[in-house]
């Protein structure tokens, strides 16, 4: 298992850092930002395709995740575990089209409130899209993280003793039932060795989101049909309902909550809607 981690490590790393060398100028700049326990890596499929139709892509791993070594029970805040993402975005020097799955929500909410001038229209992917003095977890319906807990797909680890507060989660290999019920068996397996422990921090910390701000940026979201995590009609819309407003919803029909493994094109072809959307 451990070489197999390795040598897929090594796969993601040359495909995800490999920069189109022939993008199109005019066309704006796409950063991905990934979910919870995994990396830049999984984007790999959808950055590829991106590249290919002219885009400059940047995928990246927040702290402690994919090929950043910070130890996760280290990282304490939202904040901390962005930076990754929020120093890319001081550094670039025109507007991105910044696209977060799943928890990555989170982090790139925190990132439109302190960067929104580098931000020209943000994408949740089957996201945590939390509103003002929310965190991920308040937007979670009640029973949907204790029940990932009671059944084991979830483990919550105390790094600094068990009568401690929580300080990270990993998953276990049950997770793939309930994330990848339509992903090809061979990727499944990939994501399986790369999977890696998430701070706890960006589950529970409230956003502070203004409207001058976070506000000022324009939303989409693509909802996903099959997503059995973040099921769309109990999760996925209510939280647009609830967390609006957004601009623009699109819906990929047969994907699962790694949508970027069992829909690439799809979701490809949503990104480069919203792209071109005026």
């Amino acid at each position: 298992m451990a070489r197999l981690r390795f040598t897929a490590l090594v796969f993601f790393t040359l495909v995800v850092t490999a920069k189109s060398l022939d993008y199109e100028e005019e066309k704006p700049e796409v950063v991905l930002v990934h979910g919870s326990c995994l990396g830049a890596w999984n984007w790999f499929k959808v950055q590829a395709a991106l590249e290919d139709k002219g885009y400059k892509v940047t995928a990246l791993d927040l702290l402690g995740m994919g090929r950043d070594r910070t130890p996760v029970d280290q990282i304490t805040s939202v904040a901390m575990f962005a930076k990754p993402l929020t120093d890319y975005l001081a550094s670039v020097p025109n507007k991105v089209i910044l696209v977060g799955h799943s928890l990555g929500g989170v982090s790139i909410s925190f990132a439109m409130e302190l960067l929104p001038q580098k931000v020209s229209k943000a994408v949740f992917v089957t996201a945590c899209m939390p509103r003002n003095n929310q965190s991920a977890l308040d937007t979670f319906p009640p029973d949907l993280f204790p029940g990932l807990v009671s059944s084991g797909a979830v483990i919550i680890n105390f790094g600094n003793g068990p009568n401690s507060l929580p300080t990270s989660f990993s998953v276990s290999s049950s997770i793939a039932e309930i994330i990848n019920n339509e992903s090809p068996k061979e990727l499944v397996d990939l994501e399986l060795s790369l999977l890696g422990s998430n701070p706890y921090a960006p589950l529970v910390e409230p956003l502070t989101l203004t409207k001058e701000k976070y506000g000022s940026v324009r939303r989409f979201y693509i909802v996903v049909g099959k997503d059995h995590l973040f099921f769309p009609d109990t999760y996925q819309k209510p939280l647009i309902e609830a967390n609006g407003p957004v601009e623009q919803v699109f819906d990929v029909k047969g994907g699962d909550h790694c949508v970027f493994f069992s829909k690439p094109k799809e979701l490809t072809d949503l990104l480069i809607r919203i792209t071109e959307t005026n």
